[in-house]
């Protein structure tokens, strides 16, 4: 299955970016200036943006139970963010590529540190929070290890084969995660009743009203400005609004934080970060490996995501990307982040254009967003203290719609319905089971719609008789007329793509339709043809049992032809008796079967009983006419010996051939030297019948196999026959005429057959 993508087109990074919808945005800056000024004026920008986003990302996760590790957080994730845009930006085959904290894998992460945080809930608060830092950081080094491994063995197009609507459905499902992880956060485990009657409760729920306020009017804001300042305005704002109101109703800073207008701050050093050692000697490590699942999904998420960047940027700026060189770079930023305990993440597609917009195209780009990063990163505890809880969970709710929006809401006009339900299905799962019970059920219904949509994908390329697809063997009128009309008692079936329990009941069905067709004849033999057919399961091979049987019952005998070493021995362990049972047999190509039940067809009617001589060969091929022992009086008896060639490839087609015993072959010469088979000839089949009329040069030799007799009419006797006898000569272009026709129809029975 590749991923096909309707490119819906968030307005800012999402875990899988597209082409945004912004217009150019462009700076009147002069072009001289603008190599200096446009890197510093986007980094000013993306500094805002990862602040105020790692502010939120870090209440998103540490919040109740694991505040204490609040303002770690935001350096933890902000530093991420560091690293993530400075290796990018020095490595990346993209020079101005911004690598950023992805807010879908926060989203994921987020929920399975609050289900970690639940399962801890007698432990030390120290406990707590090394354990979050360690999945926090688990996931950025398991997402590095996937990304350069996938980079390093150039698997990244492998990816492209995970469905497509999974994908979407767990976007989906993170903006709904982020929606619920701000709720939770403004409210906390507080019950319905704590919400509605105790003070505390309500003063939740109008804090919770404050932010799905706020978050409107971002929602609003990023819908109608295309500016990239929106979302920075739109915070500082929101942040200076707060601080007016506090100082017209006289409250300061501390009551608002008791009032939870503010978030509670750890006491201690503003600013610290994590000490590897003491995460790893302090986390429960058995809860980390529990959170193993979650960790795994946001890896192969963000892997998906960051490959779609990829091409989203190539599409984008007309420019070709190594995605398995990507992988790799950003798999090293990812291990260098959970180094520490950060958060994984990769390039950005929106602000990687919004930077060409604003003419910052080089690799000076990421460097000085980092440097702008780096500046902000020793106040990023005051500044987390600082920004209003209706702030950043605003923020969120407002990245969560966006997520919704772009991966559910749009998608539901550009997929079909069937996989819109499955988009549909991971939200919903998320809601009612959890993040794992959401992935559970996206997978299972995606593997089910897979399931369906392929079963119902025929594997039956041809289902004919022997009628529509005769074997190469040229066979005289009489044989052709036998096989015309006892050929309906072969059924001739040739399969295609991968088999398996979904698609081979196809198989017993046709089957079974054609014995229950009482208007035509009964069937003696069925042949199945593998040589298009790539593989099988073991349901598969247990259904060609179930086949045998039901033909064994009615003395069918079942011909399989074309079977791969895989396919055979898949068949033999599953019951199929290709020595023993006298029912089945096996063929190397469907050609050979099909001989074998053509043989089997005429087997029973003599040469003698066809034709006595060469004038009752002529009478039942032309009709009668006094004129037969004439036409054979023209001709030339040749006698052969087993290798003699009476048709040269290359000579010119100056002869028509009647073989009248033995047997012969039609071969051509390869590139390589090699001689290829292409067709037998039996007794009573004339050739170069095309040749006699048009003239040119042989297309392939003619060799006797045994020892034959043929005989033989030069072109210039016909020419003669047609000045001095013309009825004579009417009786050979009749001949010639028969004997082409034959061939049409036959042919015309194959090409039907194999578009029906």
């Amino acid at each position: 299955m590749n991923i096909h993508n309707p490119a819906p087109a968030p307005d800012r990074k999402t875990a899988v970016d597209v082409v945004p919808r912004q217009r150019a945005w462009r700076y009147p800056v002069p072009s001289a200036a603008r190599r200096y000024v446009a890197p510093v004026l986007f980094a000013l920008i993306a500094g805002i943006d990862g602040l105020g986003t790692s502010i939120a990302f870090a209440a998103l996760i540490f919040a109740g139970p694991l505040a204490a590790g609040f303002s770690m957080g935001v350096g933890v994730i902000l530093m991420s963010s560091i690293v993530m845009a400075l290796w990018i930006a020095l490595r990346s085959r993209y020079p101005s590529s911004i690598g950023q904290v992805q807010e879908a894998s926060i989203a994921i992460l987020a929920t399975a540190i609050a289900t970690a945080t639940l399962q801890l809930e007698l432990a030390p608060e120290e406990v707590k929070v090394a354990t979050a830092f360690a999945i926090l950081g688990s996931s950025a080094v398991v997402t590095g290890v996937v990304f350069w491994l996938f980079g390093l063995g150039r698997f990244g197009r492998l990816v492209r084969f995970m469905p497509y609507p999974v994908v979407a459905g767990f976007l989906a499902g993170s903006g709904w995660l982020l929606i619920q992880g701000a709720v939770m956060m403004i409210i906390g485990d507080r019950n319905l009743v704590d919400l509605l009657v105790r003070p505390e409760g309500q003063q939740a729920v109008a804090n919770l009203y404050v932010a799905v306020v706020f978050a409107i009017v971002m929602v609003f804001a990023l819908r109608r400005s295309t500016s990239p300042l929106t979302m920075p305005l739109v915070l500082l704002g929101g942040g200076l609004l707060f601080y007016g109101m506090l100082a017209v109703i006289g409250v300061d800073s501390e009551q608002a934080r008791a009032m939870q207008w503010l978030p509670a701050m750890p006491s201690g050093p503003g600013f610290a970060l994590p000490q590897p050692l003491e995460i790893v000697s302090t986390a429960n490590w058995s809860v980390v490996l529990q959170a193993m699942p979650a960790i795994i999904s946001v890896a192969l998420l963000g892997m998906v995501g960051l490959l779609l960047n990829t091409s989203g940027l190539e599409v984008a700026t007309r420019q070709e990307i190594d995605a398995d060189a990507e992988l790799r770079t950003t798999g090293i930023a990812n291990i260098v982040a959970g180094g520490f305990g950060g958060a994984p993440g990769f390039t950005g597609l929106s602000m990687t254009l919004l930077a060409n917009r604003m003419g910052a195209k080089a690799r000076s780009v990421g460097i000085a967003t980092a440097l702008m990063l780096a500046l902000m990163l020793p106040f990023a505890g005051e500044l987390a203290g600082a920004m209003p809880t209706f702030v950043a969970a605003g923020l969120m709710i407002a990245l969560g719609v966006e997520l919704i929006q772009d991966w559910l809401w749009r998608t539901r006009t550009q997929l079909p319905r069937m996989e819109w339900l499955v988009v549909l299905a991971i939200p919903l799962g998320m809601a009612a089971f959890g993040f794992m019970g959401g992935m559970a059920l996206g997978l299972a219904l995606s593997i089910a719609s897979f399931v369906y949509n392929y079963a119902r994908l025929s594997v039956i390329r041809v289902n004919a008789s022997l009628r529509e697809r005769k074997s190469s063997i040229d066979r005289p009128p009489a044989e052709n007329s036998l096989i015309e009309l006892e050929g309906e008692q072969v059924q001739v079936l040739e399969l295609q793509e991968f088999l398996f329990f979904g698609t081979a009941e196809q198989i017993i069905e046709a089957i079974r339709r054609r014995q229950q067709d009482r208007s035509r004849l009964s069937l003696r033999f069925v042949v199945i043809d593998f040589r298009r057919v790539s593989g099988m399961d073991a349901a598969a091979a247990a259904t060609f049992v179930k086949i045998r049987n039901l033909l064994a019952g009615s003395e069918v005998e079942l011909v399989f032809s074309s079977l791969s070493p895989e396919i055979e021995q898949a068949l033999a362990r599953n019951g199929i008796d290709f020595v023993s049972d006298p029912s089945v047999g096996r063929e190397r190509d469907l050609d050979h079967a099909l001989e074998r039940c053509e043989e089997r067809l005429i087997a029973a009617i003599s040469r003698e009983d066809t034709w006595q001589d060469i004038e009752d060969y002529f009478a039942q091929t032309i009709g009668p006419s006094a004129r037969l022992k004439d036409l054979v009086a023209s001709m030339e008896e040749i006698r052969l010996q087993p290798g003699d060639r009476f048709i040269r490839a290359g000579e010119p087609g100056e002869d028509l051939f009647l073989l009248w015993t033995g047997r012969a072959k039609v071969e051509a010469v390869l590139a390589n030297g090699k001689r290829l088979r292409l067709r037998t000839v039996k007794p009573g089949v004339v050739l170069g019948e095309i040749a006699i009329y048009r003239g040119g040069p042989r297309t392939a030799d003619v060799v006797a196999e045994v020892p034959s007799t043929v005989y033989r009419l030069a072109r210039r006797q016909l020419r003669y026959l047609e000045q001095a006898d013309p009825e004579l000569a009417l009786l050979v272009h009749r001949l010639c005429a028969t004997t082409l026709a034959e061939r049409l129809t036959i042919a015309n029975r194959v090409v039907q057959s194999l578009h029906e």
